[in-house]
């Protein structure tokens, strides 16, 4: 009988949860050592340089994440006093959000560290390999929802 072997290391989502579960610590260790605030705290504050970022639902968008997930993270910025919460004058149902002066001072601080950062990974790319590497990831989200196997569910 043929023995099945199942190598993880040929397996992209494995290979996808490794990178980002080394590349989530290194950043980690960063943001503790430099601003002493989570990785999802610095996500949220560098979506709000954004301008086109006002509101909850905006950073939800722009993210991706658990909707829990940030509002416990813009709960942890405002009583850090690292961002202003508001009412929505237009929409009562939502919040505006803004960076107080301590937020955008923590910006300016961490954004060259975290962009020293980016240039450190990417330099081991060679010329087009981070747009090839973008268009692999969005082929790879793209292919990722509403999967339908052999037993007929559907994933999502």
């Amino acid at each position: 009988m043929d023995k099945m072997v199942y190598n993880l290391s040929r397996h992209v989502t494995y290979r996808i949860a490794r990178l980002h579960a080394r590349l989530d610590a290194q950043a980690t260790e960063i943001l503790k050592t430099h601003a002493k605030i989570s990785l999802s705290e610095w996500r949220v504050l560098a979506v709000l340089t954004n301008p086109s970022v006002e509101t909850q639902k905006d950073v939800l968008e722009a993210m991706g994440l658990d909707k829990g997930q940030i509002s416990r993270t813009l709960k942890r910025l405002e009583a850090n006093g690292f961002i202003n919460l508001a009412l929505s004058e237009h929409d009562h149902r939502q919040r505006q959000i803004s960076l107080t002066g301590t937020g955008d001072q923590l910006v300016k601080k961490m954004f060259p560290i975290m962009m020293e950062r980016q240039a450190h990974l990417q330099s081991g790319l060679e010329a087009g390999e981070t747009d090839k590497l973008f268009e692999l990831i969005e082929k790879l989200e793209q292919k990722s929802g509403h999967l339908t196997i052999t037993d007929g569910k559907t994933y999502k």
